[in-house]
């Protein structure tokens, strides 16, 4: 047989099976395929929606600020408590502290306290908003409960991260100042006017609150037994005449 002739035989049979091949895996071939197809078009519509909706909820957001800002408060903290119900975490972790300072400054102090606690509630919230949200609601309950609650809602500040501890301990300082536990109180006061890792302006107003208190503060004890210290010791090295 000539060469030619073989080589039409072996394409003949190579026909032969990739035709075989074809009819045994080519509807999963496709099926593949189609999936790959449909795939990747889900993912662009989902990437298009989730899109739409971040949109969506960034004109909400703006048109409850907007009702805020024209003093319209009762409709504002309602517009972000809606936001709030259906929009992702960021969104609704930003609405619902929002709407609790809509209410609040609508005068609505049991509406705020409430809100704010809506937002220590939530698990998928970002901890420092959580935080801030803590201060506020124990700031708001200080009219109505006592310094060892007040120093339970705050526990996990102080006991926490330094940053939040010493804004923590002066609402319970408040709080015992308010129920009239002055001893208490100037303890607290007279340590955070000490505090190096508190604000400066927070030790300002604690230092205030110690000395009318009557607290002693240690580095102004220490800086006033400083001078009598310094005489005793030069009287004492003065040469005798």
């Amino acid at each position: 047989m000539s060469e030619q002739f073989i080589r039409e035989i072996e394409e003949d049979l190579r026909r032969d099976k990739a035709l075989k091949l074809w009819k045994r895996f080519g509807p999963w071939i496709i099926g593949a395929a189609v999936l790959v197809v449909v795939g990747v078009a889900a993912d662009v519509a989902w990437r298009a929606w989730e899109e739409n909706r971040r949109n969506e909820q960034a004109s909400a957001y703006a048109a409850a600020e907007a009702l805020a800002a024209s003093g319209k408060q009762d409709q504002a903290a309602s517009a972000f408590e809606a936001l709030a119900a259906d929009a992702e975490s960021g969104y609704a972790g930003l609405a619902l502290m929002r709407a609790a300072e809509a209410r609040l400054a609508a005068g609505d102090r049991d509406g705020a306290q409430a809100g704010f606690e809506a937002v220590v509630a939530r698990g998928d919230l970002d901890p420092a908003l959580k935080a801030t949200a803590t201060l506020k609601a124990a700031s708001l309950a200080i009219r109505t409960e006592t310094p060892d609650q007040i120093r339970a809602r705050v526990s996990g500040l102080i006991d926490g991260e330094e940053n939040w501890r010493p804004l923590a301990e002066e609402l319970v300082a408040l709080a015992a100042f308010k129920a009239g536990d002055t001893q208490r109180a100037g303890e607290i006061f007279a340590r955070l006017a000490d505090d190096a890792d508190a604000p400066q302006d927070l030790r300002g107003r604690a230092a205030s609150y110690a000395r009318v208190l009557g607290a002693p503060i240690a580095s102004e004890a220490a800086a006033e037994a400083a001078p009598a210290d310094a005489a005793s010791t030069d009287a004492d090295q003065e040469p005798a005449k």
